[in-house]
């Protein structure tokens, strides 16, 4: 009995898209799983980061300033390019891109959860 080498055997095709489908659903477990983490722990580091942008806002008097356009803005309109080197000069931009990076971290991250979340429904159905 000679044997046909060009005919794949009976089955191989529902194992391999099997095997493609559970892989599919680990990958997107496991991506699940990283988004989730990243995002608590960007909800965890969001109040301290707040908290040292407001903190490091008020001891370098850029809420005093900022507040001075609210408050007399005839005097900022005349000497706007002053004022503005002043705001420029008293904003906490440490605290600000640390702040900023958190807060951007957070929003990819639900971003990127309800994607795969979606993602997980779409391969629970099939």
């Amino acid at each position: 009995m000679m044997t046909n080498y060009n005919e794949p055997p009976i089955g191989l095709l529902e194992k391999i898209l099997k095997r493609i489908h559970r892989e599919e659903r680990l990958l997107v477990l496991r991506r699940t799983i990283i988004f989730s983490t990243t995002l608590i722990a960007s909800l965890i580091a969001f109040v301290p980061s707040l908290n040292i942008l407001l903190s490091n806002s008020k001891n370098s008097g850029f809420f005093n300033f900022s507040s001075l356009a609210f408050s007399d803005f005839s005097v900022v309109a005349v000497h706007w390019q002053s004022f503005a080197m002043i705001l420029l000069e008293t904003l906490p931009a440490i605290s600000l891109a640390i702040f900023l990076a958190v807060l951007l971290t957070f929003l990819q991250s639900v971003k990127s959860l309800t994607k795969n979340i979606k993602t997980i429904r779409h391969l629970a159905v099939n």
